[in-house]
């Protein structure tokens, strides 16, 4: 599949996004190895709904990045250990094994192996921040805005465990994102701020 027919057959997935792929951008699309395609935005924003549509389009895997970050205050670390666990392997063609964290015993868990196919899906608040961006063939972004992506997170059901924390989440996701123009280097933009959509889309 050309990198034209992957962004055709994602921008198919929803009537909201907005085209900004630049053609001249260097991509790691080479040969049959798997490529990898973020969707990040900020907590609330629906990257989670949208991955996993996405990865029923695509036949693939999804890898929720939630489950490699260690810990509340850690949120930075996850950029790098999703680049040198999982996409730096997976495009040199190589397995790749990741750990995942233990969110109730708040500590790392058990190690996670994953073997490259033709896709992978990684979504999370951050996936397109270097150095993770230079190993995706594709990154979207989720826009939507902060009241509304709020009034979603009160509405999951993990809620009451993830709220007393939420405040410090969404500092370190300002923060990382304040500079890094995400949805600027973005190949798809979503907006996602209405209250429409398939049962779930929008909820996480």
């Amino acid at each position: 599949m050309t990198f034209e027919e992957l962004a055709e057959r994602i921008r198919a997935l929803d009537d909201r996004a907005v085209d900004l792929s630049d053609p001249a951008r260097p991509r790691p699309v080479n040969g049959r190895r798997c490529r990898a395609v973020g969707v990040d935005g900020m907590s609330g924003s629906g990257k989670s709904s949208f991955a996993r549509r996405l990865a029923r389009e695509l036949a693939a895997p999804v890898l929720a990045v939630d489950d490699l970050v260690p810990g509340w205050d850690a949120l930075a670390e996850s950029v790098g250990l999703l680049t040198d666990w999982v996409l730096r392997p997976i495009a040199a063609g190589r397995p790749a094994r990741w750990r995942r964290y233990d969110w109730l015993a708040g500590r790392p868990g058990e190690w996670v192996d994953l073997r490259p196919g033709d896709f992978l899906v990684v979504e999370g608040c951050c996936v397109g921040l270097p150095p993770a961006a230079s190993c995706l063939s594709y990154l979207i972004w989720i826009d939507t805005p902060e009241d509304e992506r709020r009034r979603r997170l009160e509405l999951r059901p993990d809620w009451a465990g993830y709220g007393p924390f939420a405040q410090r989440w969404a500092r370190q996701e300002a923060a990382l994102q304040a500079t890094a123009d995400t949805a600027g280097r973005a190949d798809l933009v979503v907006d996602n701020g209405e209250r429409r959509g398939e049962p779930g889309w929008g909820a996480s």
